[in-house]
């Protein structure tokens, strides 16, 4: 049976994939970077009927060096070197303006988001080239196409990761091994929860982040159910010739297509608006 390992699994898409692969007849690792909370995923594989040795958990933080060599070493053991794919979905972000943000949590996001994603690919590629075959599916965001206030650092990452994943397709092609960007728009998982709001005392912002919270709120009640967007990614995942990006939801399609076709100034202007931004 074809192997996976997925990191950020014990919520939003990363569980869900896992799940849904797991249906599938694939041989899941779940990584998970505190293997206490694990009883979202148990409680999902349960009610969906997966056996319970398809997905196995494993403790795998992207920040951390050693933990990432331990969940290869294991994955790798337990795979005979021939794991299949990889899904880079550990992240999260804060919601603040970035002269607001401490220097410590901007190294934080991005360590995780970004090089959290290139230190697990960077171990695991050696394995798939003596294979000549895998696939490295990484989550990126809605962000690279629609200017997110608030939200600059980790838009940056997603840049970061995109313009990474392009360069990176082009290097490993030869050897057998492709990179599939997933562009999900809004959807209803914890990710939004677990946003982390940031207007310390006294921010010369403190006006704009009042005008743009309840707008924010707003779109967040509106998300979409995310099932959809996780059997893409797991159909892309599957797929025979996967398309390099694959769009995840009308939203984003619109987003892309209107980024295509107006210059960032209109694009600007018109997130000024829906976010309140314009009255200050």
């Amino acid at each position: 049976m074809p192997s996976v390992l997925i990191t950020g699994a014990s919520s939003g898409f990363g569980l869900g994939v896992a799940v849904e692969l797991g249906r599938r007849g694939w041989s899941v690792y779940a990584g998970l970077r505190d293997p206490s909370r694990r009883a979202a995923l148990d409680l999902a594989l349960a009610k969906s009927g997966v056996p319970a040795e398809r997905v196995r958990v494993v403790p795998l933080d992207v920040t951390d060096r050693d933990a990432v060599d331990a969940a290869v070493a294991t994955v790798l053991s337990e795979t005979e070197g021939s794991l299949d794919a990889v899904l880079h979905n550990a992240g999260y972000t804060t919601a603040g303006f970035f002269e607001d943000l401490p220097e410590a949590d901007v190294r934080r996001l991005v360590e995780t988001n970004f090089f959290g994603t290139l230190a697990l690919t960077r171990a695991l590629l050696p394995a798939m080239r003596a294979r000549g075959r895998g696939r490295i599916a990484v989550v990126s965001s809605n962000a690279v196409n629609v200017p997110h206030p608030m939200f600059s650092v980790y838009a940056a990452t997603k840049w970061a990761l995109e313009g990474w994943c392009e360069a990176l397709d082009a290097e490993v092609r030869p050897f057998g091994i492709d990179v599939l960007v997933l562009q999900p728009g809004a959807h209803r998982t914890e990710f939004s929860a677990n946003v982390l709001p940031v207007c310390p005392d006294g921010s010369a912002y403190r006006a704009l982040f009042d005008a743009a919270a309840p707008r924010m709120a707003w779109i967040g009640r509106h998300q979409r159910e995310p099932q959809g967007a996780v059997r893409a990614i797991a159909d892309a995942l599957e797929a025979r010739r996967a398309s390099f990006r694959v769009r995840l939801g009308a939203d984003d399609k619109i987003a892309a297509a209107v980024r295509a076709l107006l210059p960032y100034r209109v694009r600007a202007r018109a997130v000024r608006w829906i976010t309140g931004l314009h009255r200050t």
